[in-house]
């Protein structure tokens, strides 16, 4: 980036500025060629899954109904509280870092749990799903953050996330005596129509409006899905969320066969996405349709997870936006810098920029870019660095 400014030095802090957007790795990703492959399997599936309903553009993408909870978390109005990151299992596709040691609850509005509640009020958010690693191996720090919360937030819709091992009748009966909405269970990390995990499905049908399995669409599993959709129905599942199989540097994921495609999220983290597991995603639709199941499938997509990301942008720049900046659509913060030195610099506001020019004559300005953050801890990642002439 060949700027001049004369002899004016740039102050340190836009030197840093200038050399994050500068250095931004080029990650060589043909975006217009995933956007496309995309389109073209959304029309196959609209094309062979009559009355398939899709929305935002291609991004949302189901049959018969969202829950509350899925609904809450493509409108970007959720929190996911991750309870602890370890697990009691070692599944193969699973993508989270196996080095990641967190034992303190993390939520993208806070640390604790009066914080949290504050910023929910605040920027109005209607759902929180409970997560981590394992939420149930931690239980009474899960029991505790979930009265809290449902106590600062009746209205609130409340899912907790579990690979279904420690999900016994008593943490269930727990669970829903604290106010929890939905149960959902992760059924491929213990063979899709477990006995045990059947008994426990069975047992949360009883105990929770929604029952709701959620798992990654891997299309080396096909045959046990598809054979195991009816048998969660007659145990009383009504929704199943499909997530696109993804491919995870340092996670189990990354071993992973088949044919994967780089993607990158609006978050700029680069990862691999399946091709097959769109292809079983909508395998699945026809079969729950051509079977007449009470199940609603939802293709939980990338490109859905795109939508997730700009809607927690759009919720959190109420929160993280200074005084200064002003919002760029839903993902952007936008400042101008004023600088006679490199000791004197000031913040001005996108709208006051003339005013400001006037009255500071001697001083240089560039207009500065920084995505929203996806979490009060963060800061967001410069993007733009533009001088004003």
């Amino acid at each position: 980036m060949n700027v001049a400014f004369d002899s004016v030095d740039l102050p340190d802090f836009l030197v840093r500025v200038w050399a994050a957007v500068d250095g931004r790795p080029r990650i060589g990703v043909d975006g217009a060629a995933v956007a496309e492959r995309r389109r073209a399997h959304v029309a196959r599936v609209q094309s062979e899954v009559p009355g398939v309903i899709v929305e935002s553009d291609g991004q949302t993408v189901y049959t018969r109904a969202l829950s509350v909870g899925c609904r809450t978390c493509k409108d970007g109005a959720w929190d996911c509280v991750f309870i602890t990151m370890r697990c009691n299992l070692q599944c193969g596709f699973c993508c989270s870092t196996q080095s990641t040691r967190l034992e303190t609850v993390v939520s993208a509005y806070g640390d604790d749990v009066d914080g949290v509640a504050e910023n929910y009020d605040r920027v109005d958010v209607r759902g929180v799903g409970f997560s981590g690693g394992e939420a149930l191996l931690e239980p009474e720090r899960l029991f505790a953050w979930i009265a809290a919360l449902r106590a600062r937030g009746p209205h609130r819709y409340f899912w907790v996330y579990t690979n279904r091992v420690l999900a016994d009748r008593e943490r269930l009966l727990r669970l829903a005596d604290l106010g929890v909405n939905e149960i959902r269970f992760n059924m491929a990390a213990t063979g899709y129509t477990n006995p045990t995990t059947l008994r426990n499905v069975r047992a949360a049908v009883q105990l929770f409006p929604v029952v709701t399995v959620e798992i990654p669409a891997i299309p080396e599993h096909e045959a046990q899905l598809l054979a195991a959709l009816d048998v969660w129905v007659d145990h009383g599942v009504r929704q199943l969320n499909l997530h696109e199989l993804m491919r995870e540097p340092g996670s189990n994921s990354y071993r992973l066969p088949g044919e994967f495609e780089a993607a990158v999220l609006d978050d700029g983290h680069r990862t691999d996405g399946s091709l097959a597991s769109r292809r079983l995603a909508l395998a699945v639709m026809r079969a729950a349709q051509a079977r007449r199941l009470l199940l609603a499938v939802n293709d939980c997509s990338l490109e859905s997870k795109r939508l997730q990301l700009r809607g927690r942008r759009r919720a959190l720049a109420g929160l993280v936006a200074g005084p200064h900046e002003l919002r760029v659509g839903d993902e952007l913060l936008e400042t101008c810098c004023a600088f006679r030195n490199r000791h004197e610099f000031c913040f001005v506001h996108p709208d006051s920029l003339v005013t400001s020019r006037a009255a500071l004559r001697d001083h240089a300005f560039v207009r500065l870019r920084r995505t929203v953050p996806l979490s009060l801890k963060d800061k967001g990642t410069w993007v733009h660095f533009e001088p004003i002439p």
